[in-house]
């Protein structure tokens, strides 16, 4: 089918008020059959395109109109936005499964807002402020393979709460990196390794480019699900020190320490704890960034006249929407 031929997207989820009348196409990464506690059935779809996500109810003939959506599916739906506990929600009408040849599916797959040949230029600058010739040519070697790279360049840095988009993972990286650069200077005064530090945190979560499947939706590969991406960003680097005759024991060994433990603690997935200075700084800036960009995205997503966000089961709290401005 040419492009001229296609279903056009409609409207985008960014754009969504309160109250606007929606149709338009976008993708299912979420389907649920649910029953209320009069034994009413009803359906939660959620619904994504490149822009956000949103959940869908579905109140009425629900069993027809869901038969035939899975995961992944393109729909094409109609309905009215509502809030339901300070989240804007779909309350649809009609659904129906679109052919994934009839839409364009670029408009439809979560994208990170950055501009990605900005970003890859970026990458290369923060390479470069790397000195120590060892790390310098270890991470060269690993961005050198181009498949690697394209790969690192598109995954996303999670399935849900920060960096869940096509561009995730690059981004997340950057912005890890590029407070590294930042906040060393205030602490270098305690004899860390900044080429350690910026070493780890350009390769600290590289291992998600298999954690994640991203094709149609954005979820867990098998071997991210057994396996994860701490031990996968750890054995990727191992692998490529073995291949390098010089590379110092002693340097070897830090680094993988400083990915195995950016989780930070072993509740969260970090098989160990940060032992080195550059080690628990990476941890904070890994957390910091991640945390920031969580309570980012929910107030993002609050409509704006809402005081708070709905109570967030992630963080345990309700979120705080507005910013102070001394004009006011």
């Amino acid at each position: 089918m040419d492009k001229v031929d296609m279903i056009p997207k409609g409207g985008f989820i960014s754009e969504m008020k309160q109250g606007d009348n929606v149709k338009a196409v976008f993708m299912v990464s979420e389907k649920k059959l649910l029953t209320t506690r009069n034994g009413r059935p009803f359906a939660r779809l959620q619904l994504i395109d490149k822009t956000g996500e949103i959940p869908a109810m579905i109140w009425d003939d629900v069993k027809q109109k869901i038969s035939g959506i899975e995961l992944g599916s393109v729909v094409g739906v109609r309905g009215n936005v509502e809030s339901y506990e300070s989240r804007l929600q779909i309350r649809l009408n009609t659904v129906r499964s679109l052919d994934k040849d009839s839409v364009d599916i670029s408009t439809l797959l979560p994208t990170t807002q950055r501009n990605i040949s900005e970003m890859i230029k970026e990458l290369d600058q923060v390479i470069s402020h790397i000195r120590d010739k060892h790390l310098l040519r270890l991470v060269g070697n690993i961005f050198g393979r181009q498949e690697l790279k394209k790969a690192f360049i598109n995954a996303p840095a999670a399935k849900t709460i920060h960096h869940n988009y096509v561009g995730g993972l690059l981004e997340h990286t950057l912005q890890v990196a590029r407070s590294a650069i930042a906040l060393f200077p205030v602490y270098s005064y305690m004899g860390m390794s900044q080429d350690l530090l910026l070493a780890g945190a350009i390769l600290h979560d590289i291992g998600k480019i298999y954690e994640y499947s991203y094709d149609r939706v954005i979820d867990m590969t098998p071997f991210g699900r057994l396996v994860g991406h701490v031990y996968l960003s750890a054995y990727m680097v191992d692998k490529e020190i073995s291949g390098l005759d010089d590379f110092p024991e002693e340097l070897r060994i830090q680094l993988i320490h400083l990915i195995l433990s950016h989780h930070g603690q072993l509740e969260f997935g970090s098989p160990k704890l940060p032992m080195t200075k550059e080690a628990m700084f990476l941890h904070m800036l890994d957390d910091l960034d991640a945390k920031l960009t969580g309570f980012d995205s929910i107030i993002e997503a609050t409509p704006d006249d809402e005081l708070f966000s709905s109570f967030s089961q992630i963080y345990n709290r309700y979120l705080y929407t507005r910013v102070y401005s001394e004009e006011e």
